[in-house]
């Protein structure tokens, strides 16, 4: 691993307990492998990636060593009826001890806030509270309590966890309230209550969801809710847990919340079987072309292990990195599934070769996926400086928008600017929200194929609307275009890695 490289996106670990109730409550696998697929189609989906565990805890404990934030949604301490929480078994009190000193985020969803007085000193510190049935002595003296609540209502509507939450939601469900808490817990901001609970006879008594900021810089969220999983249909109930996702996790919140929609059994089946990491056979393979030595302000030689890291995240794509187009004529080409091009042949009058070109055809004609990145789009056109023998007509067809340099093609200077998402149905931008990205913004690109526009910008100096990324087809093999890609900075930009990954993978067929 390269010194100073940091994962692009926070990792959340979910772990689900083994089942105890009958169907339609504790699911507690149907909600972590639902919670994974919302979250991997949400707008957040470029900043988060979520794991989950079954059977109450991973086969491999070193998954915890760089999670950002850890769920537990598992059954709780009550007598010898159920199962403790599965961090205080054994010797995994300590793991967690050192997961919550290095500011690591955590959530307890509903059972799993069961603790024993002894337990709850710990839980105290890194939760802010508890569901408390059971005195030192080991004795059933059920402090807390639980009711059927009608409905939840809001606390503290400012709140990141509350973004885009009706101030009251309908549930008709079982929940645990009366929870123990320290006093004046300054670092404990109540979320969510039921209100009109019977004997309610403390202010902190109908609490039943709490956010937490610790000392060491570590997010918790807790709430005794969600004992039914038909909550799940309702979009509040389900809004509010992913915010809290997102803030446990150290994230900002999006304007509005976590966007998502409900997933059925079987669509929760189909898109975990679709987002399942192929085997090492069927790896998308992927030839990366870059470079140009005569076009270094390009950066292409910073952006190259950029493109590469940032495929390579996904394990499920291999990626080869050339610089020389020449191996477009290798015989091998055939191997890969995608082609990218972040190459211009600047000031080179031959182009490509013959042969190259007939393989690249018969690539495409093969239904080989194209990926043209920024300004690879200039390449093999009559406008190049030193033009000479390069221009090649038949690339304006596989590449819908060129760069002209004596037409008005031009570019705003380098600098930062607000992407908007055009079309959110897209697999390469579904999920996804504006965001922010360093980069030369091009604009009035020539070309008059239909394209379907997945995202654009307003250009400082034209103040029109450009078209920043399309998606087409040449002859049924698919070709994604996106002109960002400048310089390294524009790959500090999550979204932009995200939706490089999903381009490569929708251009290969798989997405």
């Amino acid at each position: 691993m390269e010194e100073g490289y940091r994962p692009m996106k926070k990792k959340v670990v979910i772990i689900a307990g083994e089942p105890s109730h009958g169907p339609g409550s504790h699911e507690y696998e149907k909600t972590a492998r639902l919670f994974k697929v919302l979250m991997d189609n949400s707008n957040v989906a470029a900043q988060i990636h979520t794991e989950y565990h079954l059977n109450g805890w991973p086969e491999d404990e070193r998954t915890f060593h760089d999670a950002d934030l850890v769920i537990f949604m598992t059954d709780g301490r009550d007598g010898d009826k159920f199962k403790d929480v599965p961090f205080v078994l054994g010797d995994r009190m300590k793991l967690m001890e050192g997961l919550m000193n290095r500011g690591c985020g955590l959530m307890l969803l509903h059972f799993s806030t069961f603790f024993t007085q002894e337990e709850g000193r710990y839980v105290l510190d890194w939760a802010g509270g508890y569901f408390e049935c059971e005195d030192e002595n080991g004795e059933n003296i059920w402090y807390s309590k639980i009711s059927v609540g009608e409905s939840l209502e809001l606390m503290s509507p400012q709140h990141p966890i509350s973004s885009g939450v009706s101030q009251t939601i309908p549930i008709h469900d079982e929940v645990y309230w009366k929870l123990r808490f320290p006093p004046a817990d300054s670092r404990m901001i109540p979320i969510w209550k039921v209100p009109h609970l019977e004997d309610a006879d403390t202010e902190t008594a109908g609490i039943v969801g709490w956010a937490l900021e610790r000392k060491d810089g570590g997010r918790a969220f807790c709430t005794s809710a969600g004992h039914a999983f038909k909550l799940w249909e309702d979009d509040d109930f389900r809004r509010l847990h992913l915010n809290a996702v997102v803030w446990a996790a150290g994230l900002k919140v999006p304007l509005g919340g976590v966007q998502s929609r409900h997933y059925t059994d079987d669509q929760v089946n189909e898109a975990l079987r679709s987002a399942n990491i192929p085997a090492e056979e069927e790896q998308t393979r992927v030839l990366v072309i870059s470079g140009n030595e005569a076009h270094k302000w390009h950066h292409w030689e910073e952006t190259a292990p950029k493109i590469k890291r940032a495929l390579e995240s996904d394990s499920g794509i291999a990626v080869d990195l050339s610089f020389s187009i020449d191996d477009l004529a290798e015989p091998h080409l055939p191997d890969y599934d995608v082609i990218v091009l972040n190459y211009c042949n600047w000031q080179d009058s031959m182009g490509l070769s013959d042969l190259s070109k007939r393989n690249l055809l018969s690539f495409l004609d093969n239904y080989g996926g194209l990926v043209v990145l920024h300004f690879s789009n200039g390449s093999f056109h009559f406008s190049l400086p030193e033009a000479g023998e390069s221009d090649w007509p038949e690339f304006r067809n596989i590449v819908p928008r060129v760069w002209n340099h004596h037409g008005s093609s031009g570019h705003d200077p380098l600098g930062t600017f607000t992407v908007k998402v055009v079309d959110y149905s897209h697999p390469i931008t579904s999920g996804l929200t504006e965001f922010q990205v360093t980069d030369e913004l091009y604009y009035r690109q020539e070309g008059s194929k239909p394209v379907n526009v997945l995202y654009s910008a307003i250009s400082s100096d034209t103040g029109e609307e450009e078209p920043l990324a399309w998606t087409t087809e040449y002859k049924g093999a698919r070709v994604y275009q996106t002109l960002l890609g400048h310089c390294g900075e524009t790959y500090a930009a999550a979204e932009v890695n995200e939706t490089l990954r999903r381009g490569v993978l929708w251009a290969a067929g798989r997405l």
